[in-house]
């Protein structure tokens, strides 16, 4: 395993173990921010790059809050405003302070924005001023001048920071984080004027502002550690708004330090290689990571100062640490594939990816990021995900990163992980999609789990919204079923799980490795789709739907229950929605009549009502729609016993002679409606809510065709 660890080095050196000279400068320009936090104020030291930052002083001598800190190139000490005395303070290269006398001139207030230019010391406050101290002038004669006055001096600041060379001021406001330009004219007094908007929102304290040699200026939000860049570096054409670009540390109290003519130097940092339009240079703001010993992809990593891009990346000079990601299976256009992903770190981590899948050279992070936060254990995972029909075919990139934190996006320095940069090919594919019951409907599906007793017969125990997508390829074969759903009502007291049979489909036709399971948008990566056991592929969606939904809260309610009971329809919107995939080896030339055989089945080793006692049927029992067959894991033997009068025979089954789920006049176990339907409320009779049910069962479907409408039922019977 290659990783090259280098320890961050900071200017200002080892501290604890150097002697202390009240009067010692740094020794050069430092690359770091120093970064003032707390009380006491403790002092960090921070590798903007990435965000890495290391503890450089817990005791400056302070005794309190250091605020107001800017870095002076002409003498190479920081100056800031000592809280606890109320006072100018100067603080050397062992970051220990020296407080100062302000003679005449300062407002006895305490001050917390400031910065130093040109060997001057300047403070702001809001509804005080702002006032300029000459360093020059030496420690007995300190003085301070106004330079905008009380009345003017209307920001809302906690920080701003001097462009390098040229003199002219930037702070980003909090209240409404809009970026604003001090100037000065030649008697130095100053006036500020709006740039624009950072385009950030949300309560924001930046108590942390600095500049770089380039002209970029950065920006940290005390409350998060996110730390932001503007590009700034043409004075003639400002562009305010700010991109994310580092997490460093947070804080209540918040300051920063930073010498403005040095470069941001990456050090020990891995960078990404795809081309630069993906954001992928430092100055692109292109992702990155101070590398540590927990967080990586695959088994190598590589440090480096800036990112190698292709076509000069080292893919193919025989140091190539892109190990991490193993493609199992072709990218085609509509279609699912599986990526192997190996966390070679010890630690469990966060990962996400983003495909180009427009070819635009850029990864849109709305609508290209195919992997969220997926939190894994060190060890190698099987990920699946869907390319869209819309991709581009041809070459592309991708790019996966790997970090101790969510929410990293695909450009942005973070402290410990690794990017991995990938070119592939999106391969093409025309395909046609028939949806039942039609493109953006639902039928209903209604169960009574008490089968083969009727029990309360209200149809509430399981209602699902449904939808089958069958998706074909150019030549008219199916290539895949995607099934949708989602519960809107389960009133059963038992276990009950759901479940999808592909009649006449042998389990051994589906392409297992690419099934897949997506449960309200999250893709159950390690859920075994297809049942074992099974003759026909089987598609198991839920193994309890009692576990998919939170325990009602509302008045009147009784049990586990979700929308059975009158008045607590506001109670669970939509907890439990999802999309299963089951493609096939080879395209099928034809499929089962819809709506396929959903069904519903007995949790193992769980009650099932008085009539079993303690002989729990288990997986055994199985209730489908009326005419619809067993699966090879069900039993026969439920069947003409109790409430069920059905002759079921195997050989009948699937077909039009298929004898299942009937009771003495007709009324089924199971209920699919072509509609959106109003399902009883709890413990109502489903025959005295819709009265003409009963005439349709026992007529053979052949009158009250249209029992399931609201207008037929009884309004106070349902749920509502």
């Amino acid at each position: 395993m290659k990783i090259h660890i280098v320890p961050l080095m900071l200017t200002c050196g080892a501290i604890a173990s150097s002697p202390v000279f009240a009067a010692t400068p740094f020794s050069d320009c430092p690359t770091e921010a120093f970064l003032f936090q707390g009380n006491p104020s403790n002092v960090y030291g921070v590798d903007l790059s990435t965000g890495n930052f290391n503890v450089l002083q817990t005791d400056t001598g302070a005794g309190g809050t250091i605020n107001a800190v800017g870095f002076n190139e002409t003498d190479r000490y920081i100056y800031g405003w000592n809280k606890d005395s109320n006072t100018m303070t100067r603080i050397n290269q062992l970051l220990k302070v020296e407080n100062l006398t302000i003679q005449s001139g300062l407002p006895n207030k305490s001050y917390f924005v400031g910065d130093v230019f040109d060997n001057k010391y300047f403070l702001y406050l809001k509804g005080t001023g702002m006032f300029s101290i000459d360093l020059s002038a030496g420690d007995e004669n300190l003085t301070a001048t106004e330079i905008l006055s009380s009345s003017a001096a209307t920001l809302q600041l906690t920080d701003f920071a001097f462009y390098p060379e040229t003199g002219d001021l930037f702070a980003v406001e909090n209240t409404n984080n809009n970026l604003y330009r001090f100037s000065f004219d030649a008697a130095g007094n100053a006036s500020f004027s709006l740039i624009g908007s950072t385009g950030l929102t949300g309560t924001t304290t930046f108590g942390a502002q600095y500049f770089d040699k380039s002209g970029f200026m950065y920006i940290s939000n005390n409350s998060d550690g996110k730390i932001y860049r503007l590009d700034l570096r043409d004075l003639n054409d400002l562009k305010p708004t700010a991109e994310f670009f580092a997490q460093g540390p947070s804080s209540s109290q918040n300051d920063g330090a930073r010498c403005a003519s040095a470069p941001v130097i990456a050090s020990n940092t891995d960078f990404g290689d795809a081309p630069d339009s993906y954001k992928t240079s430092l100055a692109e703001n292109g992702p990155r990571h101070f590398i540590g010993t927990n967080f990586f992809l695959g088994s190598l990593i590589d440090a480096e100062g800036e990112a190698l891009i292709s076509p000069s990346s080292d893919d193919n000079d025989g140091s190539d640490d892109e190990d991490g990601i193993t493609f199992n299976s072709e990218l085609k256009q509509g279609s699912d594939a599986l990526i192997q992903v190996t966390v070679g770190g010890s630690a469990i981590s966060y990962v996400s990816a983003w495909f180009d899948w427009n070819s635009d050279g850029v990864f849109d992070e709305a609508s290209e990021q195919i992997i969220v936060d997926e939190h894994l254990t060190p060890g190698s995972h099987s990920l699946k995900f869907r390319v869209p029909e819309t991709a581009i075919s041809g070459d592309t990139w991708a790019r996966f990163r790997i970090a101790q934190n969510e929410g990293v996006k695909p450009f942005g320095g973070v402290t410990y992980g690794e990017v991995e940069d990938y070119s592939v090919t999106i391969e093409q594919q025309t395909l046609t999609h028939s949806y039942y019951p039609g493109e953006g409907e639902w039928a209903t599906l209604a169960y009574e789990d008490n089968w083969p007793n009727k029990g309360d017969y209200d149809f509430n125990d399981v209602v699902m919204y449904y939808r089958v997508d069958t998706v074909s390829n150019s030549d008219g074969n199916i290539i895949r079923y995607d099934i949708s759903g989602k519960l809107q009502a389960y009133g059963a007291s038992f276990s009950n799980g759901f479940a999808v049979q592909l009649d006449n489909i042998a389990r051994s036709s589906v392409r297992e490795e690419l099934t897949k399971l997506v449960v309200n948008s999250e893709t159950k990566h390690t859920f075994t789709v297809l049942e074992t056991g099974q003759t026909n592929a089987v598609a198991i969606i839920s193994n309890d739907l009692k576990e998919q939904f939170a325990e009602p809260t509302c008045s009147g309610s009784a049990g586990n229950y979700y929308r059975v009971w009158r008045g607590c329809s506001a109670d669970a919107a939509d907890q439990f929605t999802f999309e299963v995939s089951i493609p096939f080896q080879t395209p099928l030339a034809s499929g089962p009549d819809m709506p396929l055989n959903p069904f519903i089945f007995a949790r193992e080793g769980r009650y099932r009502g008085a009539s079993f006692g303690t002989d729990y049927p288990g997986r055994e029992l199985e209730v489908h729609l009326k005419g619809d067959s067993l699966t090879s894991l069900a039993s026969e033997r439920f069947f003409s016993t109790q409430e069920d009068t059905s002759s079921y025979s195997a050989s009948n089954c699937p077909g039009e002679n298929c004898d299942s789920y009937r009771a003495s006049n007709g009324t089924p176990w199971g209920l699919l409606i072509e509609d959106n339907w109003d399902h009883p409320s709890e413990r109502v009779d489903i025959l005295a809510t819709y009265p003409e049910l009963e005439g349709y069962a026992t007529s053979g479907g052949t009158t009250n065709q249209n029992w399931f409408l609201r207008s037929k039922a009884v309004e106070s019977n349902l749920f509502e």
